[in-house]
């Protein structure tokens, strides 16, 4: 198999975005009702909803484009940040699931960590996904810039719904 070949399907970094949709996805509808989708989108501003959603599709789109390795330090820091990312990923959406009533949960930090937990893990994929295997000059500043200004608008996404609900 050609070496460009296998970087882009064996060290894709579209692989690095399966496991926190599985997270997502799997554990969405065990949330407590004030994450349920008509009551988490419900008169959610345009200039907040469109920006949104337009980075959303980027970052989780652009790895697609992207292949990891593990060759410099940068990229060993991401293999740290992304697994444990993961994990308080997990635990955020497991604390809701399992202790929705608690004083974590009714707290702006708890309510709105399944936003902010993601930052660790997009960290670690930016850091591990050093090149791109298209034939363009690439920086993975750009990656984290655009996740940087996704988590913006995510997370102050997640802070009003948490401000409606107190």
């Amino acid at each position: 198999m050609d070496s460009l070949l296998a970087r882009a399907l064996l060290r894709n970094g579209l692989l690095l975005i399966l496991p926190p949709m599985t997270i997502t996805f799997g554990l969405w509808a065990a949330l407590p009702p004030s994450y349920a989708m008509d009551r988490f989108w419900k008169e959610i501003p345009p200039w907040l909803a469109l920006p949104e959603n337009i980075l959303r599709i980027l970052v989780f789109a652009l790895p697609a484009f992207l292949y990891f390795g593990r060759k410099e330090k940068k990229q060993a820091l991401g293999w740290f940040l992304y697994p444990a990312g993961l994990l308080i990923y997990l635990a955020s959406y497991l604390a809701q699931i399992f202790f929705a009533d608690s004083a974590w949960s009714r707290s702006a930090i708890g309510f709105t960590a399944p936003a902010w937990s993601t930052s660790i893990w997009f960290g670690g994929i930016g850091l591990v996904c050093k090149d791109t295997w298209l034939p363009l000059a690439w920086n993975r500043a750009v990656y984290l810039i655009c996740c940087g200004l996704f988590l913006i608008f995510h997370i102050a996404h997640t802070a009003l719904v948490f401000t409606r609900l107190s």
